[in-house]
């Protein structure tokens, strides 16, 4: 029998090959098929990691088939993939069962000819371990050779999109690199943070570690030490770098708050302890299952609860009312490949172009909704200059009248120093700080009107 993880992880994989769904919408997908809690944790770990490790595993397929996956069938590949991982990263699973349970998904699929192609490279495995990696370079720095043995290493080796490595590697450096995908592929811990959040909730009732920038969370090693405190609502879970954005909406904040693209409503969650008195929150996103969720979230919180609107971002309907407004934008997702795997592989360089189009057009009509004297904050997870730095730069050239908030001004606490830049914007990064890479920087409108149309 095979076992029902490993089938449900197999089919995981094939429809996020297919571009059904992203890993998260695959796994909430099968988990209902899955009556176990064991075998839905076994499931999200085997999609999860097989997704981490995706163009390693590809490049052991292609040494002992010659064949590229791509050229594959989708169950081969899939299945081919989710033995190699299990044998090389889930060594607590027998390899017998991990073999026999790999040739009877494809001989109970569509592809029943390549079971014995699937059993005889995993069995390879087996009798002769992996084949070699690329390794870090042999040759100097300065030997032409260098640049393209040091991407092979830190894409192939720790499995990251070859574009995106040479794009680090020319900003950061090889050893800044190297310790950046090693994060990556390290396994995300959870971050708790007590409802309603902020440092004068009483602390959670659990052990793990303090967390080290934003006061109040409390990082664990497992999700299955948080799930009590989830479910029974007395915290929510968040990454600290994105509760730093909610933090530095909430110390810059004043009078209207509108967050524009709330949803799931954690960031919402991490200002209300720091808005001034006075301050009034406004929750909001444009999707109906989102806005759902939104709710949600936030109704899960103690006291008055902010209303909730459902609109589009690049419409307000306001204008030149809002006193401080949250876009937290839609982007690449690039700097979360630690805790979303996939991304790296569903991302390409092409795509930033059109993200930054509509990420400017959101702070275009964030600054037509804010009244005068108004502040917007602008923040994405993507570790990318375009949707970031050089967006709010750009954003400041078109519109001379704006102002940038300097955050080392701002009464953030003590601890955050180190996640603020030269520039007075927020940015988190995984080589530096051990946190994903986040940013924020806020922009103040003229106590007038001039210079930004409405």
């Amino acid at each position: 029998m095979i076992a029902p993880a490993r089938r449900a992880a197999t089919e995981v994989l094939v429809a996020i090959d297919a571009g059904r769904w992203d890993l998260p919408a695959a796994l909430a997908q099968v988990h209902g098929s899955l009556a176990d809690p064991r075998d839905r944790a076994l499931l999200t770990d085997l999609a999860t990691g097989v997704q981490r490790w995706r163009l390693a595993l590809d490049f052991v397929i292609h040494a002992l088939t010659r064949r590229q996956p791509t050229d594959l069938d989708p169950d081969v590949r899939a299945t081919l993939r989710l033995g190699l991982y299990q044998l090389q990263h889930a060594t607590r699973i027998p390899a017998s069962a991990v073999v026999n349970d790999a040739v009877e998904i494809v001989k109970r699929g569509p592809t029943r000819s390549a079971a014995g192609m699937v059993n005889a490279v995993l069995r390879r495995v087996v009798r002769d371990g992996f084949p070699p990696m690329p390794e870090a370079p042999r040759v100097p720095v300065d030997d032409p050779r260098w640049r393209a043995q040091a991407v092979a290493w830190l894409a192939v080796s720790h499995s990251h999109p070859a574009w995106l490595v040479e794009r680090w590697l020319d900003r950061f450096g090889v050893e800044a690199v190297e310790a950046w995908v090693r994060y990556d592929n390290t396994p995300a811990e959870v971050t708790l943070w007590p409802l309603p959040g902020g440092p004068d909730a009483t602390p959670l009732p659990v052990e793990g570690t303090p967390t080290p920038y934003v006061p109040g969370g409390v990082v664990l090693a497992s999700g299955r030490d948080a799930l009590a405190l989830l479910k029974d609502g007395a915290a929510y879970a968040q990454d600290e770098a994105s509760a730093a954005v909610g933090v530095v909406a909430g110390v810059v904040a004043r009078g209207r708050v509108l967050d524009a693209c709330a949803a799931p409503g954690g960031k919402t969650l991490a200002m209300r302890p720091y808005l001034p008195p006075g301050a009034i929150p406004i929750a909001n996103d444009v999707r109906a299952r989102r806005v759902a969720l939104l709710a949600a979230t936030l109704a899960r919180a103690g006291g008055r609860r902010p209303p909730v609107l459902r609109s589009d971002a690049r419409h307000l309907p306001f204008a030149g009312t809002i006193d401080t407004l949250l876009v937290d934008a839609p982007c690449s997702g690039l700097g979360t490949l630690r805790r979303e795997p996939d991304v790296r592989w569903r991302r390409t360089l092409a795509d930033l172009p059109g993200l930054v189009e509509l990420q400017r057009s959101l702070v275009e009509d964030g600054l037509r909704a804010l009244a005068p004297g108004g502040r917007l904050i602008y923040a994405t997870c993507s570790s990318e200059p375009e949707e970031n730095e050089d967006l709010v730069a750009d954003v400041l050239r078109t519109h001379p009248t704006l102002r940038r908030v300097d955050l080392r001004q701002a009464a953030l606490p003590s601890s955050m120093a180190p996640l603020l830049t030269e520039d007075g914007a927020l940015r988190s990064w995984p080589h530096v700080h051990g946190l994903d890479a986040f940013f924020a920087a806020v922009l103040e409108t003229p106590a007038q009107a001039c210079g930004i149309m409405r």
